[in-house]
């Protein structure tokens, strides 16, 4: 969806935050960068629980300078845990959240609550029922035009559970080749591979050696340097319909191999969608991949750069990045 769209106010905006994440924010903090009178980068954090508030409000206004040209924001708290708090949970979070927003050159505009039974402005009495936010202009034209939220990819309850395993090629160069060609022609083609071809770059996706070649080859703007490929560093602008059918396919990998065997398509999953700047659903999928082989090393390296708050350096630059900018 690449249509601009209006915001109108505050139903309209915590509406568009779902379409942007791909998913509904719960116990979360949001951030959203603006551009003037336009809305810029949709950050998302787990709620503070024992984080520090100074610590934990750096960490998001560094993620939230990412995006260079954000001259304010909008920060919206996702929470049932108002406790003692009433109207203002997290209250020294969003001090400290709003100080160093507007120290980095994004002052706040509004700062919004969004409970499970109302939402209204942080800090107030003001109870808002969430029919309004569903009936909001924003989301009928956003589900009108195609936008869908909680999107998620992996679903194991359609996964089989009597897949027999596959054993990895030898590593040749023979099967790099083989490899690597099968997996461009699944990637270029319409459609799904079947069901021998999905178990041959499956097993192909157990061997460490071809496993990093197949990462490289789903991007085809890259130099050659797998360290690169990894970070997000590429000559131009990817392909994102091939990464999207990357993505898909590899659950259908995932389809035909038993659990313990789907950690390496969990992780190139887990990649793709960092590379998106989706980095909450990237860091599930890499929990999921650490979880189905135990400390599955590529997915546990991956998820440590996520949590130290490294963005893909191809979703730093506009140009590059995936486009799911919807106003």
């Amino acid at each position: 969806m690449t249509k601009k769209l209006t915001i109108t106010g505050s139903a309209d905006l915590i509406a568009t935050v779902p379409h942007l994440l791909g998913s509904q924010p719960k116990e979360s903090f949001v951030v959203l960068t603006t551009r003037g009178n336009t809305l810029g980068a949709t950050l998302r954090m787990d709620a503070p629980a024992e984080s520090a508030p100074l610590d934990y409000a750096q960490m998001m206004t560094t993620y939230a300078a990412n995006d260079e040209k954000a001259t304010g924001s909008y920060v919206i708290v996702y929470t049932d845990e108002t406790g003692e708090d009433g109207p203002f949970p997290y209250a020294e979070h969003v001090t400290a959240l709003s100080i160093e927003l507007s120290m980095a050159r994004m002052p706040v505009r509004q700062v919004l609550l969004v409970t499970s039974v109302h939402w209204g402005t942080y800090g107030t009495a003001e109870r808002n029922p969430l029919d309004a936010i569903k009936d909001s202009q924003a989301n009928a034209t956003l589900t009108y035009f195609g936008s869908a939220t909680d999107i998620d990819v992996y679903n194991p309850a359609l996964l089989g559970r009597w897949a027999l395993p596959v054993e990895a090629p030898d590593g040749t160069e023979e099967d790099l080749e083989t490899a690597c060609e099968a997996w461009a022609t699944v990637l270029d083609a319409d459609g799904m591979p079947d069901t021998e071809t999905a178990r041959a770059l499956a097993a192909a996706f157990q061997h460490r050696h071809l496993r990093d070649y197949l990462f490289r080859d789903t991007i085809t703007t890259h130099n050659g340097s797998f360290g690169d490929v990894l970070t997000g560093k590429f000559t131009g602008r990817p392909d994102w319909a091939r990464v999207d059918r990357a993505e898909a396919t590899a659950f259908e990998l995932m389809k035909v191999v038993p659990a313990g065997q789907r950690a390496p398509m969990l992780t190139l999953m887990g990649w793709l969608q960092w590379l998106k700047g989706h980095g909450s659903q990237a860091d599930r999928y890499l929990k999921l991949a650490a979880e189905d082989v135990s400390d599955f090393r590529l997915a546990v390296l991956l998820r440590e750069l996520i949590n130290r708050g490294h963005v893909a350096d191809v979703a730093r630059n506009e140009n590059m990045s995936y486009n799911r900018r919807l106003i």
